[in-house]
């Protein structure tokens, strides 16, 4: 079976550094040049083009010819009429219908999702809604970051992914129900900026979902900061007591924020310009820092 894989991202990259240990082995990998899934064929000696638009890619898959096209996290709108040249499945990181759409993992993570799962479909022309072929739950649990949900549904899919294409002749095809779907944004980086009246539980999950990318920051008479990992700290009656956006010092030399509901414990950050470091070494430094209101 002549197969080309088609991806962008680390979710790819994973992906498809995984199908090739358990045998399916692309003969023709299409990405950006600058992406890490590219990088990836490359180093593992697979054929790899650069495609970057719906039309290089309808033409490429029209000149290769494939039996069968694996999409993941790819990125480039693939229409009808390219659709109508070979097989196409698509690995998505939810149990579909549910998040259809570009954020599904971040989405997860920011709704505190514990359970999510990956879903092999036959591809149509509306995002994220053709026919099953396969699905699997995953547990996340409660404190997953967006790198660790990212690598874990990448594994869990391309053990999915193998399964199916394995089984192509024999798999049936389960329609979704359309009237379950949910549905996620494409993420920008102002989704990144602290609303500081929200829960701390709502702005942990935030923090958890959207780093590395946007990133979780907020506005100080500093520069921008930026949040890389914190806590939940529970107040009596859960607050907030103090002026929402306040600084503290907390146990463990940690920052502790005030927030609509509970404190915020800010253990690593980066300061605009900076690199990142713990919340102990930024106050050994700045210690004036505390008091100052986060906007």
């Amino acid at each position: 079976m002549k197969i080309i894989f088609a991806g962008n991202s680390r979710f790819a990259e994973i992906t498809l550094k995984e199908i090739i240990k358990k045998g399916v082995v692309p003969s023709l990998v299409l990405s950006d040049k600058d992406d890490v899934c590219f990088k990836a064929a490359e180093s593992e000696g697979v054929n790899v083009k650069s495609v970057e638009t719906k039309d290089s890619f309808h033409e490429t898959i029209k000149k290769e010819d494939p039996d069968l096209v694996i999409v993941a996290s790819f990125g480039v709108i693939i229409d009808s009429k390219t659709l109508s040249l070979a097989e196409f499945v698509n690995l998505h990181p939810s149990l579909l219908p549910l998040y259809r759409g570009s954020s599904p993992i971040q989405t997860a993570i920011m709704e505190g999702v514990e359970r999510s799962g990956v879903t092999v479909i036959e591809m149509s022309e509306e995002v994220d809604s053709g026919p099953i072929l396969s699905s699997k739950e995953a547990l996340l649990g409660s404190k997953i970051t967006y790198p660790e949900a990212e690598e874990l549904l990448a594994k869990e899919g391309s053990a999915l992914l193998s399964s199916v294409v394995s089984n192509m002749e024999n798999i049936e095809k389960v329609e979704q129900d359309h009237s379950k779907a949910t549905y996620t944004k494409k993420m920008t980086r102002e989704d990144g900026r602290i609303d500081w009246n929200k829960s701390a539980q709502e702005i942990e999950r935030r923090v958890r979902a959207l780093n590395p990318w946007p990133g979780t920051f907020s506005e100080t008479d500093m520069g921008r900061i930026k949040i890389l990992e914190a806590y939940i700290q529970e107040q009596t009656n859960h607050g907030p007591f103090g002026e929402v956006g306040k600084t503290y010092l907390a146990t463990n030399s940690m920052i502790a924020v005030q927030t609509g509901r509970d404190f915020l414990l800010i253990s690593k950050l980066q300061m605009e310009g900076k690199n990142p470091v713990s919340a102990k070494e930024f106050l050994n430094g700045n210690i004036g820092f505390v008091g100052t209101v986060l906007k």
